[in-house]
């Protein structure tokens, strides 16, 4: 199982995108995400080992044995874990030696390997206190469903995170009842004993109170973890965030360092039109690093899957100042709206370098893409032109324009 599992790790890791390396959050994102893989077999894993006691029929020699029932729990419980964390240390290791070089100093977010280490504590836990409470062999294949369960079902109380882009962390509050659930979770797997009453010492004791107490503490760990918040919230914009020194200036966020001179390069695209066709800010800034309260501040790019979001979201801040306001009359809409989204996609296209800004649907609706391609070929004065034209067709169907 474990070259699986270290297989596993390495294609979640590098087998559905890279976009992540050299950004230090995204990149502890993307080393825990595995975790979540992990846990779903680890649970059925650690069921099927704990299952051994009724299997080997030791029931009851280990309900009379002279040790605690933890420390003759804890070395099976142990060899189930042990096998996660040496498949995820791998993806760890890989995800910062590949960041390092563009990521600039720092580390990886430890916050983020802790949740993807508790997720696989927890999904072991489940399976071994699973495998020793039913005797099944039914039990699991269903430790494997309540875990891929209470992940995708129940959002709640996930344990993972998709991405990590830089305007969020983990929220400490939600890690700690998280650690903490894990722990209690633990403790019930190495010292609740077994289903069935048990004899010890002539004495038959009945473990069905152990075990409602347990449930309860169980159900008080989950309501706790549920109203602790959500799992990711917003981080506080940095004081200085990295700006480049042309003008207009691109703002990103520290740990997007590798994409600032990619954007710059983009709105060089823009400034590069004659005649000043273009109304672009004198900054563009990154999502988060402006107060939401600032008018323009909806308006600012995010990075998302890579630097190909970007020119949406510049593409739109340009269209804001540059096309003119007008009133618009209900029968005139469409053609209007044509006109804006024809300028809207020429310059995503323009921003970016080619159609791909467009994704596979081909930008707004109703876009000719092949007419978009063939005035990015023409020179910087004809796309100039073809802008105004835009502009003036725009103020020739609206009314009452102005700017």
């Amino acid at each position: 199982m474990l070259p699986l599992l270290i297989a596993l790790d390495l294609a979640m890791l590098f087998g559905r995108s890279t976009w992540w390396i050299g950004v230090w959050p995204e990149a502890s994102a993307a080393a825990q995400l595995p975790a979540f893989f992990f846990g779903i077999l680890l649970g059925g894993g650690a069921a099927w080992t704990a299952g051994r006691v009724h299997r080997a029929g030791t029931a009851e020699q280990l309900a009379a044995a002279m040790q605690p029932r933890w420390r003759i729990e804890l070395p099976v419980w142990l060899s189930s874990l042990i096998f996660g964390l040496i498949a995820y240390v791998p993806g760890v290791a890989l995800a910062f030696i590949v960041s390092a070089p563009d990521a600039g100093p720092g580390f990886l977010w430890p916050s983020y390997l802790l949740l993807g280490a508790c997720l696989i504590t927890l999904s072991v836990s489940i399976g071994h206190l699973a495998g020793k409470l039913w005797q099944s062999r039914f039990i699991p294949p269903i430790a494997v469903a309540v875990c891929l369960f209470g992940q995708v079902m129940v959002p709640p109380i996930r344990f993972y995170v998709l991405s990590g882009h830089v305007q969020a962390e983990v929220s400490p509050s939600a890690l700690i009842t998280r650690f903490t659930l894990t722990l209690l979770l633990t403790a019930m797997a190495l010292t609740l004993p077994p289903r069935q009453v048990v004899r010890d010492a002539g004495w038959r004791l009945n473990t069905a109170p152990i075990r409602g107490i347990a449930a309860a503490m169980l159900f008080s760990g989950l309501a706790t973890v549920v109203t602790a918040g959500p799992l990711l919230v917003a981080r506080p914009a940095p004081a200085d965030p990295l700006c480049s020194d042309e003008s207009p200036r691109v703002c990103v966020w520290p740990e997007n360092r590798k994409y600032l001179g990619t954007i710059d390069a983009m709105v060089a695209r823009l400034v590069a039109l004659p005649n000043g066709v273009l109304k672009l800010p004198d900054t563009f800034y990154e999502r988060g690093l402006r107060d939401a309260s600032v008018p323009e501040a909806g308006s600012d790019f995010q990075i998302l899957a890579g630097p190909v979001s970007v020119p949406f979201f510049l593409s739109s801040a340009v269209t804001a100042r540059t096309v003119p306001d007008c009133e618009v009359p209900q029968d005139v809409e469409q053609q209007f709206s044509h006109e804006v989204f024809h300028l809207d996609a020429y310059l995503q296209v323009r921003t970016f370098g080619n159609a791909a800004a467009l994704g596979e649907g081909g930008g707004p609706p109703g876009v000719d893409i092949k007419e978009i391609v063939q005035v990015i070929h023409l020179p910087e004065s004809g796309q100039a032109d073809w802008i105004k034209d835009r502009l003036t067709a725009i103020r020739q169907i609206g009314a009452n324009c102005h700017g």
